[in-house]
């Protein structure tokens, strides 16, 4: 029988939808607003926004891939001299590589937001399926690590 069977695909592969919804639940009990949807990539996900930052969970190979990620609008907006801000925002762009090179771990990336005027960072994670009920603590925890990744990155650029 081809098709969808006791939550598995075609081959005998999980429905990656059906996997993270006690992924959704978890984290709703955690406190978070959590919803199921359909990413950049057409890859189910699990998303949640907050005002620390967005958390997308999806289904890995061996495990669930948890990435953290916001950005930190405005960085030059109190400079009054446009040409300057400008000039500051370009060499902004042009340090990240450093920084990311010289602070950042291989799970955390950087990246300059254009229409924000700030930096962007995420913090990606492997988790065992074991850890699912763990996932909005472990989300939280990574939150708080995600905002000092940021606070670094931008006391760097502002030196």
């Amino acid at each position: 029988m081809m098709g969808q069977a006791n939550g598995r695909a075609a081959g005998g592969v999980p429905d990656p939808r059906e996997e993270l919804e006690p992924v959704a639940d978890v984290l709703r009990e955690a406190g978070f607003y959590a919803y199921t949807t359909l990413d950049s990539e057409n890859r189910w996900s699990v998303a949640c926004d907050t005002e620390e930052g967005h958390v997308d969970v999806r289904v890995g190979e061996d495990g669930y891939e948890l990435e953290v990620w916001d950005t930190s609008p405005g960085l030059f907006m109190d400079e009054e001299n446009e040409r300057r801000r400008e000039a500051m925002e370009r060499l902004a762009r042009v340090s990240l590589p450093a920084i990311a090179r010289g602070f950042l771990e291989p799970n955390q990336e950087v990246w300059w937001e254009e229409a924000e005027h700030g930096v962007g960072v995420r913090l990606r994670y492997q988790l065992p399926f074991a850890l699912r009920e763990d996932i909005g603590r472990i989300a939280k925890e990574r939150l708080a690590e995600l905002n000092e990744v940021i606070s670094l990155v931008e006391t760097r650029l502002v030196e």
